[in-house]
């Protein structure tokens, strides 16, 4: 399964949601908790590791016992989510 993890309001993730057309649903983490577990962003840190204002996005791998299996740091376009996902099947 895949998950977007985001730490912006509802409105501005269904924005986005549907302005890039992303393929999986987006939960949202206003905490970060979820990012901070995973290694996406740093507690006390004020954004994820990578720059989204950029354009840039991480993602975390994870596998069905919840071991992360890959940390990519910065995985800019949906395109290149999508390749990546399309390589893990």
């Amino acid at each position: 399964m895949v998950f977007g993890v985001n730490d912006r309001d509802q409105e501005s993730v269904r924005g986005w949601v549907e302005a890039e057309g992303l393929p999986f649903p987006v939960i949202l983490d206003p905490e970060r908790s979820i990012a901070i577990a995973y290694g996406m962003s740093k507690a006390g840190d004020e954004r994820y590791l990578a720059n989204p204002a950029e354009g840039r996005r991480p993602a975390v791998i994870i596998d069905e016992d919840g071991l992360i299996l890959r940390l990519l740091p910065d995985l800019a376009t949906v395109d290149g989510q999508t390749e990546t996902l399309a390589g893990l099947v």
